[in-house]
């Protein structure tokens, strides 16, 4: 026996007679409008949503003027009160190196030899972000920084954020010594899987890097000629926490803040460091109060 076909579900039920015709003739308008206004919406979210964080191009973000003249100009009685004093906030100076291997010298321009201090740092890394703070004030006494970058950290490492700068397109004269820098790795992270490749160092910055350098690929290195080495940050990346270049370099005048202690103090180290290289020039920063003092705290460090 055949089954009977089963029944079709109703339809809804019919517009009273004189609205059967709204929606066909006021179809195509409503479409229209629904699509101008999903248009106003994707114009006003892509307006206000900023610039995206998976940028693949490094831009380079110059620092004022007047910062790094506020750097440079840091009060030779800062230096000498805080000397190697950082109370609150320890600090590690660089490590003899022991003299056996030649000093690293480098020549700009045809001008004689002098001294390197080699920076090999990534832009993510927060104890570089950290470790740049002193190197940046302790060149300042020896030349110039015509153009020095702004960067922060990794947004995603510990420490995050850290208010710094980078030595990409750096620009640096002096009478004294020769900076040469390496920024291996961009803060950029476009995929979340691996920071871009910025820089990569020469044969003779690989065998610095080979020889000071920790097992891991870990960043800072500073390397002064040869003679003294120092692989990580000085300090903790906490002092720098939640504040911007301004902000660090305001607080670089009170010798009595914390942060003025660990910068200062870490500061006169490289200092002291350069001038053991430079034939203790000039006078008036290797003979000062705070670099005689920053000597003997060298000297007083283990070896590497």
């Amino acid at each position: 026996m055949s089954q009977p076909a089963p029944e079709a579900a109703p339809g809804p039920p019919l517009p009273p007679p004189g609205l059967r015709q709204l929606p066909r003739r006021y179809l195509a308008l409503g479409l229209i409008i629904v699509a101008i206004v999903l248009l106003g919406a994707l114009v006003i979210v892509r307006d206000n949503s900023g610039p995206g964080t998976s940028s693949t191009v490094e831009t380079f973000s110059p620092a004022s003027s007047s910062l790094l003249s506020t750097l440079a100009s840091v009060p030779a009685s800062v230096f000498d009160t805080v000397g190697v004093s950082s109370p609150t906030i320890p600090v590690t100076p660089p490590h003899a190196e022991g003299g056996t291997t030649p000093l690293w010298q480098a020549t700009v321009g045809g001008a004689p030899p002098l001294p390197v201090v080699f920076f090999y740092g990534a832009e993510f890394a927060p104890y570089a972000a950290v470790e740049r703070w002193p190197l940046v004030l302790a060149l300042s006494r020896f030349g110039t920084f015509h153009q020095l970058g702004l960067m922060q950290s990794s947004s995603t490492t510990a420490f995050a954020n850290l208010s710094t700068f980078t030595f990409w397109n750096v620009s640096y004269a002096s009478r004294y010594v020769v900076l040469e820098s390496v920024e291996r790795y961009s803060s950029l992270d476009p995929t979340g899987a691996r920071y871009l490749s910025l820089e990569t160092p020469d044969a003779r910055q690989s065998a610095a890097i080979a020889a000071y350098g920790t097992s891991a690929p870990a960043f800072p290195l500073l390397d002064v000629a040869n003679r003294y080495a120092l692989s990580g940050a000085g300090f903790s990346p906490a002092v720098l926490a939640g504040l911007t270049q301004d902000q660090i370099a305001g607080y670089l005048t009170t010798p009595a803040a914390p942060l003025t202690q660990a910068v200062v103090s870490a500061a006169n180290e490289i200092t002291a460091a350069i001038c053991s290289v430079d034939g203790n020039n000039p006078d008036g920063v290797c003979e000062s109060k705070a670099v005689l003092a920053a000597e003997q705290a060298l000297k007083a460090a283990p070896t590497h």
